[in-house]
């Protein structure tokens, strides 16, 4: 197929799915219809009353699907959305409501339970990306704009993403995650972790429409993706650990970034303090995760990377957070941040397994120490760090940074420290990235990434 002739199906898809979704949807008031069912499949209704479910059923706003072991359903939903659920699922149409344009009133709000599916949005959610969820034990799962496959297991949800962007958010956190990424989310208090693992997707036989993600679409008629867009006036703090050991941060200013399609960076330019410009930029390495929520992006390389100036080039991980930073930066009040994401921590080491939980208690009144910092990072009960202290946002700019010693490491009462690297993002300051970095002197080790925190 020509990419003419996909833009072109693309554009009859939407349209189908907007206007009759293969059905007139003024004449239509029930929030789905089944494609095809495989095996037993059954609707339970709000009271509590049980039917089979078929070819042609109707799934009404309140009911309930369950697929039998083996079995299998496909829900096409008035709005020109469908989901596909797996075997051994239960599926909740919590809300819908759909009248065949988007009028503010629109919602499409479920619930998973148990199993899994795959799904692609349809209009409710286009403008409006609130009108749009899906609730789990584990987080509530947004949209951007969306193809995506989920699973619930006994060890937690799994998500990853083919087309557009979910946010995930629980009480541990919010992440986003885009195209062709994965994450990870253990329970309610847990926050959302990157992941390679990906959730079971259905087989290569299913049944699917012809219609794609009916969303913004651009001139090309390509989904719309939220992303960075390249340019100048960037802040970027990173982080980096190389094969033989070294490790560091940096903070830059005034960077140049370059971006691919999906919102990866490839490439950053910046002048150096003496005046000459440099670049870093991808190289031979990959990028193994990026996320952005289009005020603020986080990712990470991994491989051999190029450029004319440290870190790179440098063979190893090479961990960023990016931004345009706060133009006027507020100068009263107080403010608490949540974690957005971050990339997995890297140790010396070879040590694996860590998570990041923390916030940041920002009082931009203060003269002095305004940014709180309360993380730790951290793979097992007795192997934890913590990175607490108060950092100073240097005068005139949106940049904090600082190198301490801390003594609240579980495991290094002493001969610690970290550096810490950050930058605020967005209109009064509603996004705050760092990236840290974590000395055991008494263990040789040596702990880095990045994170990125959204104003509560």
């Amino acid at each position: 197929m020509t990419p003419q002739e996909r833009f072109k199906l693309t554009r009859q898809a939407m349209l189908l799915a907007t206007i009759s979704a293969a059905f007139p949807v003024t004449a239509y008031c029930a929030a789905g219809r089944v494609d095809f069912t495989i095996g037993n499949v059954e609707a339970i209704a709000a009271n509590g009353s049980r039917h089979p479910v078929y070819k042609g059923t109707e799934i009404n706003s309140g009911e309930t699907i369950n697929t039998a072991a083996g079995a299998r359903a496909q829900v096409r939903f008035a709005d020109g959305g469908f989901v596909s659920l797996q075997p051994g699922t239960v599926f909740r149409v919590d809300e819908f409501n759909y009248k065949g344009k988007a009028d503010g009133e629109e919602k499409g709000f479920f619930s998973l339970l148990k199993g899994g599916f795959r799904a692609i949005t349809g209009v409710i959610g286009h403008l409006n990306k609130d009108t749009y969820r899906v609730k789990t034990p584990a987080a509530t799962l947004g949209i951007r704009g969306t193809g995506y496959n989920m699973a619930l297991r006994d060890d937690g949800l799994f998500v990853n993403v083919g087309e557009g962007a979910i946010s995930l958010n629980n009480n541990g956190g919010l992440l986003v995650v885009t195209a062709g990424n994965a994450a990870y989310v253990a329970n309610f208090n847990t926050a959302p972790v990157p992941t390679t693992e990906q959730p079971l997707t259905p087989p290569n036989g299913l049944q699917e429409p012809t219609f794609t993600v009916a969303d913004q679409r651009d001139n090309s008629g390509s989904l719309a993706l939220i992303s960075l867009p390249s340019g100048p006036g960037y802040a970027m703090a990173d982080a980096y650990t190389t094969t033989a050991a070294a490790f560091g941060t940096n903070l830059l200013t005034g960077v140049t970034a370059l971006f691919s399609g999906a919102s990866q960076l490839t490439q950053y330019n910046w002048i150096d303090v003496n005046g000459a410009p440099q670049t870093g930029s991808l190289g031979g390495a990959a990028v193994s995760f990026s996320a952005t929520d289009g005020i603020i992006g986080w990712g990470r390389w991994v491989g051999t990377t190029a450029g004319t100036a440290a870190p790179n080039p440098l063979t190893g991980v090479f961990d960023y957070v990016i931004g345009i930073p706060t133009a006027a930066m507020p100068t009263t009040g107080t403010a608490t941040y949540s974690l957005m994401g971050y990339t997995s921590p890297t140790a010396t080491d070879g040590s694996t397994g860590y998570s990041v939980n923390g916030t940041l208690a920002v009082n931009f009144a203060a003269t002095s120490g305004q940014v709180g910092v309360n993380m730790t990072v951290a793979n097992s009960s007795t192997n934890t760090y913590g990175i607490n202290g108060a950092l100073t946002i240097t005068p005139g700019t949106a940049t904090f940074a600082g190198v301490t010693n801390y003594t609240n490491l579980t495991n290094c009462t002493a001969g610690c420290s970290t550096s810490v690297n950050g930058f605020f993002a967005g209109a009064s300051a509603s996004r705050a990235g760092l990236s840290y970095s974590i000395t055991n002197n008494l263990t040789a080790n040596h702990i880095q990434g990045v994170a990125a925190f959204a104003k509560n």
